[in-house]
C-alpha cells in the first residue's frame, strides 16, 4: 500500500485518430518521449525533500485508430483502458470523430474525475469547439507543456524550478496536486499555469499566461524507443521544424524561421530505422532542403548506408536543386527515395497572390531530370481554388505539370484555414469554403461551384488512370486524339459519369474501359484522327496490363506484340521494378 502522502500512478492516454492504417502519429510519439525524458530527468535531480519519497510519474500510453474504425469500436475501447487523462490530437481528417469522442466520454465522466485536453493544429486554431467538452486545450508545440503537466501530475518537486524543460510550476502546490489532479484542473488553476493552455474560466475563454517557450531541436528526444511495431506502416520522422517560405494558404508560414535538429544526431536517428528495416520513413520537414548542403548530407548518408529495404520520403523545393544535387540523387538505388514536390500553379498571378517565390521553370527541369532515371518515385502537386486561378487557366497548369509525367499527379483542393492570411483575404477573393473541416474551398471570385465539382471528378480519372501506374505507356498515346491531356480527362470524366455512374472499376477492368473509351473518342473527336490507331493503342493497353498482371500462375510468360514491329518479349515476375511497380522485361527478338 502506498504511503498517505504519495497518490496512486496516473495514467495518461494520448489518442491519435489517423487517415488510415498505414499511417502513424509522430506528435503523440513525440510527447510520450518528451515524458519519458523528462521522468529520466525528475529522477535524476529529485529535491532532498523527497529523496525517500518518490513521486510517481504518470504512466504515458498511445492509442492509435483510423477514421475508417467503427466510432463506437473506438470509444469503447478508450473506456476500456480506464485512463485518468485523456489527450486527443485533432487535425483537419480527424476533427469530426475527435470532437465526438471528446464530447461522449466528457458525458460518461462528467464531475472531472477524467481530464481531457486536445491538441494539435486544428484544436490550436479552434480551441473554442472544444472547450465545452475538455479541460483545456494545449496550442502550439506540445513537449515543454506536456512534460510539464506530466511533473505535476506525479508531484514530484526538484531542484530546479527553472528547468525549461521539465521543472515544476513555480508556486504549485505539489503535495496536493497529484492527489487533487481531477479537482483542480477542473477548477482551471493548473491549466492556467501550463503555457499554450487555452480553458474556460466561468464561462470565458481564457489563455495561459506562462509563456510557451520554443524548444531546441537538439533538445527534443528521439521520437521512438524501439518498442513500436513498424511493420506496414508509414514511420514519420522531422529534422527540421518551420518553413522559410511564408505561402499563405499554409500553417507553416506562421513560424518565423527554420530550426534545424543536429545534423550527427539526424544521422544517429536515421541509422535507428535503417537498422531496423523500416519500410517507408517520411520526413515531415515542409521544405527539406530548404539548406541544400545539408539535404545533401543526409542524402550522401543514407546512400551511402542503404540497407536495401529502407525507403525515405521528402517534401522539397525543386528549385532549390543544384545540379550537383541532381547528380547525386541519380545515383541512389530505385526506390531509395520519393520525392514530393509541391507547385500549386502555373499562373504568375496566382503564385505572386499566394507568395510562392519558386521558380517553375528551375522546377520543371529538376522534375524532367530527375525522372529519366526512373530511379525514385516522383510526387507533383497543384491546388485548386487559388486567387485569379479560373477553370482555363487551371487548366493551363494541369497541362504543363502534367506534361513532366510524375508518378504521382496529386489535385488538390485549397483549404482555407483559420490562422492563415488566406483566411484574412477570404471577402477579397469571394472565398466559399466548407463549414466544416477540413473547410475545402466550395467557389472562389474566377471558378464557380460547379467547375470545382468538375474539378474534382477529374482528380478522381488522374488517380484512377494515371497515378494508379497502370497505363503509362497506353495513357500518352491516347492523348494523341485531343487537344490536351486536360481534355482528355475531361472527355474520360464524362464518359466514366455516362458508362458507371457512382459504380466503381477493378483495376483489371479498367483497361476494357480504356479500350471503350477510345473507340468512341475515335468515332466522335476529328482533332487528330490520323495521328491515333486504334490497333496500336490497344498493344499498347496490352503490353500495360502484362507488365502489372500475371497471364497465368508461372513466374515468366512470353508474348508477341505489334508496335507495329513485331517483337516477342519475356515478362519476369519475379522481379518487380520498386518505382514503376512493372514486371522486369527482355526484347527476345529485334524489330523485324
Amino acid at each position: 500500500m502506498l504511503p498517505p502522502h504519495i497518490s496512486k500512478q496516473k495514467k495518461i492516454l494520448l489518442v491519435a485518430v489517423n487517415a488510415s492504417y498505414v499511417h502513424s502519429n509522430p506528435a503523440v510519439y513525440a510527447l510520450r518521449r518528451s515524458a519519458h525524458a523528462c521522468a529520466k530527468k525528475i529522477t535524476e535531480s529529485i529535491s532532498e525533500k523527497q529523496k525517500d519519497e518518490p513521486s510517481v510519474f504518470p504512466q504515458v500510453d498511445i492509442a492509435e485508430y483510423t477514421i475508417n474504425d467503427r466510432y463506437e469500436d473506438i470509444l469503447f475501447d478508450l473506456i476500456g483502458k480506464k485512463a485518468d487523462v485523456i489527450g486527443v490530437s485533432v487535425y483537419i481528417w480527424n476533427a469530426q470523430i475527435c470532437l465526438s469522442l471528446l464530447e461522449d466520454l466528457r458525458r460518461l465522466h462528467p464531475y472531472g474525475n477524467l481530464i481531457l485536453f486536445a491538441g494539435g493544429p486544428e484544436a490550436s486554431t479552434h480551441p473554442e469547439a472544444y472547450l465545452d467538452s475538455c479541460n483545456f486545450v494545449l496550442t502550439g508545440e506540445g513537449e515543454y507543456s506536456f512534460a510539464l503537466l506530466c511533473t505535476a501530475l506525479s508531484g514530484a518537486v526538484t531542484n530546479d524550478d527553472s528547468d525549461t524543460y521539465c521543472g515544476v510550476f513555480p508556486g504549485t502546490d505539489n503535495n496536493n496536486s497529484s492527489d487533487n489532479a481531477g479537482h483542480i484542473l477542473s477548477g482551471t488553476s493548473l491549466a492556467e499555469k501550463l503555457p499554450g493552455a487555452v480553458f474556460l474560466k466561468e464561462g470565458k475563454i481564457c489563455y495561459s499566461s506562462a509563456e510557451l517557450s520554443v524548444p531546441e531541436m537538439k533538445n527534443l528526444p528521439f521520437l521512438y524507443d524501439g518498442t513500436e511495431d513498424f511493420a506496414n506502416r508509414i514511420v514519420y520522422y522531422e529534422s527540421s521544424r518551420g518553413c522559410p517560405f511564408r505561402c499563405t494558404y499554409c500553417l507553416s508560414s506562421v513560424a518565423a524561421s527554420v530550426r534545424f535538429r543536429r545534423l550527427e544526431t539526424v544521422k544517429e536517428e536515421l541509422q535507428f530505422f535503417l537498422d531496423r528495416n523500416v519500410s517507408l520513413v517520411k520526413f515531415v520537414d515542409r521544405t527539406f532542403n530548404a539548406n541544400a548542403a545539408r539535404a545533401r548530407d543526409i542524402w550522401t548518408y543514407i546512400r551511402d548506408h542503404d540497407n536495401g529495404t529502407t525507403c525515405f520520403h521528402f517534401e522539397i523545393g525543386a528549385d532549390l536543386l543544384h545540379e550537383e544535387d541532381l547528380a547525386l540523387l541519380r545515383t541512389l538505388r530505385p526506390g531509395l527515395i520519393q520525392l514530393e514536390i509541391g507547385i500549386q500553379s502555373a499562373n504568375p498571378k496566382t503564385l505572386a497572390a499566394i507568395r510562392r517565390t519558386a521558380d517553375n521553370e528551375k522546377i520543371f527541369h529538376a522534375v524532367r531530370t530527375l525522372a529519366e532515371n526512373q530511379n525514385m518515385a516522383l510526387h507533383t502537386d497543384l491546388i485548386a481554388g487559388l486567387p485569379y486561378e479560373d477553370y482555363s487557366s487551371f487548366a493551363n497548369s494541369f497541362n504543363l505539370v502534367y506534361a513532366l509525367r510524375a508518378h504521382q499527379f496529386q489535385l488538390g483542393f485549397l483549404k482555407v484555414l483559420a490562422g492563415t492570411e488566406m483566411k484574412l483575404h477570404e471577402a477579397d477573393y469571394g472565398l466559399v469554403s466548407s463549414s466544416r473541416p477540413p473547410y475545402t474551398v466550395i467557389a472562389t471570385k474566377w471558378i464557380t461551384a460547379a467547375k470545382i465539382d468538375r474539378l474534382r471528378g477529374i482528380a478522381d480519372m488522374v488517380d484512377i488512370f494515371w497515378n494508379s501506374g497502370l497505363f503509362r505507356h497506353s495513357l500518352p498515346y491516347l492523348e494523341n486524339l485531343f487537344p490536351s491531356a486536360f481534355a482528355m480527362y475531361e472527355a474520360l470524366l464524362d464518359y466514366y459519369h455516362s458508362e458507371m455512374g457512382r459504380k466503381s472499376l477493378s483495376p483489371r477492368a479498367r483497361g476494357d474501359f480504356l479500350t471503350a473509351f477510345a473507340r468512341t473518342a475515335a468515332g466522335q473527336n476529328s482533332y487528330s484522327p490520323e495521328a491515333f490507331s486504334m490497333e496500336l493503342f490497344e498493344e499498347l493497353l496490352r503490353f500495360d496490363s502484362r507488365l502489372h498482371f500475371h497471364p497465368s500462375r508461372r513466374m515468366t510468360a512470353e508474348e508477341t506484340f505489334h508496335f507495329p514491329e513485331t517483337v516477342r518479349i519475356r515478362f519476369d515476375y519475379s522481379h518487380v521494378h520498386p518505382v514503376t511497380r512493372e514486371a522486369d522485361y527482355t526484347i527476345l527478338s529485334d524489330p523485324a
